[in-house]
């Protein structure tokens, strides 16, 4: 799926930024899991040479 195949939205929605979107342009840091001490490995996740999957995140489901 990709974003040419969503439906159209209603004109007076509001704007939605899709997960990850703002990260990827870099325009926001990516989340460092709480587990993570060392801060080279926190400072590459943050920056995206590190993906770490939401399963290990640490936070309540």
């Amino acid at each position: 799926m990709s974003l040419l195949d969503l439906p159209p939205t209603p004109t007076d929605a509001d704007p939605v930024i899709l997960p990850g979107f703002s990260t990827g342009l870099g325009i926001t840091r990516r989340p460092v899991p709480r587990w993570v001490t060392d801060p080279d490995t926190r400072e590459s996740i943050a920056l995206g040479f590190i993906d770490i999957d939401d399963d290990f995140m640490g936070e309540p489901a």
